[in-house]
C-alpha cells in the first residue's frame, strides 16, 4: 500500500491514528505539516519493509503521543521537515531489526520523557544529519539492540540534568560524531 499525504495532519485524542496500514512494503508520504497530541499517533505501519518519508514539519506533545511508529523489519523512516517533541512524546518508533531513521531536520526533544528517535531491535542504523537539541531530561536518539550505529553528522547540544543526546543499549555499537557537540 501507498499513501501520499499532501496536507496536514493533526491527531489529538488519546489512541487515535492519523494514516494506520497493516501489511508488508507500505510507503508513506507525509508532505503537509502534522501535528500530533494527547497520546496521538500520527502514522503508524504494522508489517516488514516499510518506509515513512515526513517531509513536513512534526510537533508530537504529550506523553505517549509519537509522530511515526513501525512495528516490523527493515523499516526505513526519513524525517527530512523539521521536528519538535515535547513533554513526553516521542517522533519516531521503530521496533523491529535492520531499522534506519534518516535525520536530516533539525530535531528539538525537550522534556522528561519525550525522545527523538527511537529504535528497539538489533543492526539499527540512525543518520542524524540535521541539528539535534536536547534538554529538560529527554533523550535524542535511543537504541536498544546490538550492532546499532549512529552517524551524527548535525551538531547536537545537550542541555539540563537527565538529558541525554544518544543512549545506546546493546553490544558491538558504533557512534561516529562528525557535527558540533
Amino acid at each position: 500500500a501507498t499513501v501520499d499525504n499532501k496536507g496536514g495532519m493533526t491527531v489529538a485524542d488519546a489512541d487515535s491514528i492519523g494514516i494506520q496500514i497493516d501489511g508488508d512494503k507500505a510507503v508513506v508520504n507525509n508532505d503537509g505539516d502534522n501535528a500530533i497530541s494527547n497520546g496521538g499517533t500520527g502514522t503508524q505501519v504494522n508489517g516488514d519493509e516499510a518506509t515513512v518519508n515526513n517531509n513536513g514539519s512534526t510537533t508530537v506533545d504529550g506523553k505517549d503521543s509519537t509522530g511515526t511508529e513501525i512495528n516490523g523489519d527493515k523499516a526505513i523512516v526519513n524525517n527530512d521537515g523539521d521536528s519538535t517533541i515535547l513533554d513526553g512524546g516521542t517522533g519516531t518508533r521503530i521496533t523491529g531489526d535492520d531499522a534506519t531513521a534518516n535525520n536530516s531536520g533539525n530535531t528539538t526533544v525537550d522534556g522528561q520523557g519525550s525522545t527523538g528517535t527511537e529504535i528497539a531491535g538489533n543492526n539499527a542504523v540512525v543518520n542524524q544529519d540535521g541539528e539535534l537539541d536536547v534538554s529538560g531530561g529527554g533523550h535524542g536518539i535511543d537504541i536498544t539492540g546490538d550492532s546499532a550505529t549512529v552517524d551524527n553528522k548535525g551538531g547536537m547540544t545537550v542541555a539540563d540534568a537527565d538529558s541525554i543526546g544518544i543512549q545506546i543499549d546493546g553490544d558491538k555499537a558504533v557512534v561516529n560524531n562528525d557535527g558540533d557537540n
